[in-house]
């Protein structure tokens, strides 16, 4: 089935929002300071809200697409399996049909003998010997045909099994095609919500809104950057309580150099830096749009690694490292639903297709909740 979120995005753009746009979703709102009218205070309170609604429905648009990536992967299983069985049941069919043909000729000697007592047909016959005869060998016949009748009611029974599974795999994959259909009406719903917010806003709303992006977008490098710093400092810490104590005057280790990428991982991160620009689409993989996951996956396809297609399967389906320990190439997974993912491309950032109406592009690692990371190879 071709999938018309994965074909096509929903909406490539967002009507009016300004250029300046959140780098993540639901980073908490940064208070500004109250100033000297009401009215612009009110103004700002009623955007800001606006703008946390708005993402709050664009991560639950994303989610709702990794539930459909998820459900598309199965409805694609559900359908071989059912091209399997269907093969399988035409292919009984054959043999049946072959071995029910071979029975004809014991059919038709027990339809012209009839109900008529082998010894009657004996002392009715003109000749006694040729009927003897004939009687032996039928009796022969029917020996050796009951141990084949048998068979083909056994292969009639693996038959009827093979056709039971052709119906229960087709009701499977219709249960699954009615719920790609839910998902997609649900991420629809979504961004047609997140769309309308942002239409409602006025021209001085609009600048509001630019200011406080730019001001949220502040924040959350600010976080980032002193996330990165505590997991650094715990990292020396942790060193140094492993270490024997050293003489006073013993200069202290300089902290670890971060590991470097392998060949692979930095096949990955070049060719993700290199769709930087790109339009966030629903379902994309490529070449000119993507979500997230799409962006990942096919980012290591092009360093020659398979990985799975969502986010889910990317972090419970990879080997996982510890985020200290987060080499360029690595994949980082956000949210605790695993709802979003991005390529971690050293130096504490992460390069993301991360929603409608923002182009691929970097952001802090540590500025979305961090579930994990996992290391493809």
């Amino acid at each position: 089935m071709t999938s018309t979120a994965q074909r096509r995005p929903l909406r490539t753009a967002v009507v009016g929002l300004t250029s300046v746009s959140l780098a993540v979703f639901g980073v908490v709102a940064v208070g500004a300071p109250a100033s000297a009218d009401p009215d612009l205070d009110r103004l700002r309170e009623r955007v800001s809200d606006v703008s946390d609604q708005v993402d709050d429905l664009y991560h639950e648009a994303e989610v709702a697409n990794e539930r459909y990536l998820k459900a598309q992967g199965e409805y694609e299983d559900a359908a071989k399996q059912l091209t399997i069985s269907s093969k399988a049941v035409k292919r009984q069919s054959a043999k049946l049909a072959e071995m029910t043909a071979d029975m004809g000729g014991f059919a038709a000697a027990a339809y012209r003998q009839g109900m008529v007592d082998p010894t009657m047909h004996l002392v009715l016959s003109d000749d006694p010997t040729q009927a003897l005869s004939e009687s032996m060998m039928l009796d022969a016949y029917a020996s050796q045909q009951s141990s084949a009748l048998s068979t083909v009611a056994a292969e009639r029974a693996v038959l009827g099994q093979k056709q039971a599974d052709v119906e229960e795999d087709a009701a499977m994959l219709e249960v699954i095609e009615k719920q790609m259909a839910q998902e997609k009406d649900a991420l629809e719903a979504k961004v047609d919500q997140a769309d309308s917010l942002l239409d409602s806003l006025k021209d001085r709303e609009r600048e509001i809104l630019a200011q406080i992006e730019a001001e949220r977008e502040r924040e959350a490098e600010r976080r980032a950057e002193a996330a990165a710093r505590a997991a650094r400092d715990a990292e020396r810490e942790a060193v140094a309580a492993a270490a024997p104590a050293a003489a006073p005057e013993t200069e202290p280790e300089p902290a670890p150099a971060p590991p470097p990428a392998s060949g692979r991982g930095a096949a990955a991160v070049a060719f993700a830096m290199g769709q930087i620009g790109d339009a966030y689409v629903y379902g994309g993989t490529g070449p000119s749009g993507w979500d997230c996951s799409g962006l990942t996956s096919g980012a290591w396809a092009a360093a020659g690694v398979s990985i799975p297609r969502t986010s889910q399967a990317q972090l419970y389906g990879l080997p996982r490292v510890a985020p200290s320990n987060a080499r360029p190439g690595d994949i980082v997974v956000y949210y605790s639903g695993a709802s979003h993912v991005g390529i971690y491309i050293g130096n504490g950032q992460v390069v993301h297709a991360s929603r409608p109406g923002v182009p691929v592009g970097t952001a802090p690692m540590h500025s979305m909740p961090v579930v994990g990371v996992v290391r493809p190879g």
